[in-house]
């Protein structure tokens, strides 16, 4: 008995040529949400790590640390040269009306996505976050001094929080 052989246009046993696309496709699907919702819990975990130990660093630093204070006072010193205004140092932004934010900011470069997010607290005691600060703040130090923290906050999207919430990790537009 000799064994039978499919003819070109008969089906094969099993699932279908479009069974097969589908399942291949679903499967896809499923691996890339997963990749993507991965990505997104890591992202959010660090910047939410980061967060919470920038807004601890933040909070014990006033015009009392040393750090703080020799920022301050190099800032202060530039505003008697017109010609050289310095308003941004490696942890303090000077307004031109005296107001200053004592911030951090996390430049997302390193991630896979970019997402930048700046802290500060204000002078006056106020807290703002903002997602408008990237490459180590260069858009900033080439700018004019703000006149004000009002000013601040409308030029560069700011906007207040309570200082402790997950609020400020928030897009600002």
């Amino acid at each position: 008995m000799r064994a039978r052989v499919p003819s070109v246009n008969e089906e094969p046993a099993g699932p279908g040529r479009f069974g097969r696309w589908l399942t291949i496709g679903i499967m896809t699907i499923v691996l890339i949400t997963g990749f993507a919702c991965g990505a997104w819990w890591l992202v959010t975990y660090k910047r939410t790590r980061w967060k919470g130990t920038a807004l601890e660093r933040l909070a014990r630093s006033s015009v009392t640390n040393e750090v703080v204070r020799q920022e301050l006072d190099q800032l202060k010193a530039s505003y008697t040269n017109v010609s050289a205004i310095v308003w941004t140092h490696d942890h303090v932004l000077l307004m031109t009306n005296g107001e200053h934010i004592v911030y951090e900011y996390r430049h997302g470069a390193n991630d896979s996505f970019p997402p930048h997010l700046f802290l500060g607290r204000c002078s006056d005691g106020r807290w703002h976050s903002s997602h408008h600060f990237c490459k180590s703040m260069q858009m900033v130090k080439y700018d004019l001094a703000p006149g004000s923290i009002a000013e601040f906050a409308k030029r560069y999207s700011a906007r207040n929080f309570d200082g402790k919430s997950n609020e400020c990790l928030r897009r600002t537009e």
